[in-house]
């Protein structure tokens, strides 16, 4: 009788996850492995995660196709690599879109309209809205002390999107399209005067040996956003407890995951001291703050005309 039950038992749903970058970092390292073991123990063992890390399934660019066309069930997301199909997504990559670490989660948390009105323009590409995660402000890394609009103008910057070219060619730079690999050597011979990139990257590749000066932007020039998308059919295929039971994990794992990344950045531009960088946050109150926050109006503006008034009242929203 305990063999026939045990042959009855239904076979567990197998879901694989897709994650890309350094396993050891905190969008990573704090998110996967709390999510599947939260995940497999509160469906009783009836879901199983497959993982797949450091790109070995899936590319960072890659990640919307692999998702729409299930390569993937669940993957960690670059949310501004969807901005080309999404405005939902593209709004998020602006210079007004600026929420502090600690206000993250008010802002487009779980349960938030800012969450929602992403996740909505998510279903309607085929994929679901797991989480979205804080990778913090850009930083601008530098030769020599760029701490002003002034001190941008006629500097060529290395830039890694369209945002970022926006916001030094409005600041009076010229913007350089370089890879990550690429930028210590143009660092160093001075074909770039300063690399705008993650805190993150610009630890891990020790930027800091041939560029000591650091511009904490704050917000002012954008942010980095990843979260975890799932594959529409996968998430609408499992039974609706089962459903409750992803969506919580990521809920409850993402908010954990995104104190591990606030905690993160501060403890990277704390590297970058011990380094001997000279560090420049812009705080919000300072003069620095407000010289770039009036530059960097006219792109605000060009940047909310390209949106619905209604799209762009939700993200104004949800900074208040």
């Amino acid at each position: 009788m305990a063999m026939d039950m045990a042959q009855a038992a239904p076979a567990p749903i197998t879901l694989r996850l897709s994650t890309w970058g350094a396993s050891k970092a905190p969008q990573v390292d704090s998110f996967v492995g709390p999510f599947i073991k939260q995940v497999e123990q509160a469906s009783n063992g009836r879901i199983k995660i497959q993982n797949f890390p450091d790109g070995a399934l899936v590319s960072e660019q890659n990640v919307p196709t692999a998702i729409q066309s299930k390569v993937v069930d669940i993957s960690l997301t670059t949310l501004g690599s969807w901005a080309s199909i999404l405005p939902e997504a593209g709004v998020l990559n602006t210079v007004f879109f600026s929420p502090t670490g600690q206000g993250f989660e008010k802002a487009i948390g779980s349960g938030t309209k800012l969450f929602e009105t992403l996740d909505t323009g998510m279903m309607g590409h085929g994929a679901k809205m797991l989480c979205a995660l804080y990778n913090g402000p850009v930083v601008l890394v530098s030769r020599e002390r760029l701490d002003s609009p002034a001190s941008i103008r006629g500097k060529t910057i290395r830039v890694f999107d369209r945002l970022t070219a926006q916001i030094v060619q409005t600041l009076g730079g010229a913007p350089s399209t370089i890879g990550v690999a690429d930028v210590y050597p143009a660092l160093e011979r001075g074909t770039v005067q300063g690399a705008i990139g993650g805190l993150e990257g610009a630890v891990g590749l020790k930027e800091y040996e041939v560029a000591k000066y650091v511009l904490a932007t704050n917000g002012l020039f954008g942010l980095l956003i990843t979260g975890y998308v799932m594959n529409l059919a996968s998430f609408q295929a499992l039974p609706s407890d089962l459903q409750k039971i992803i969506l919580d994990a990521a809920y409850q794992v993402g908010k954990t995951a995104n104190q591990a990344m606030v905690a993160a950045y501060a403890s990277e531009l704390e590297e970058m001291r011990k380094h001997h960088a000279t560090v420049t946050v812009l705080k919000p109150k300072t003069p620095s703050y407000h010289a770039f926050k009036a530059a960097l109006e006219p792109l605000a503006r060009k940047e909310k005309s390209g949106f619905s008034p209604v799209l762009v009242k939700t993200v104004l929203d949800s900074l208040r």
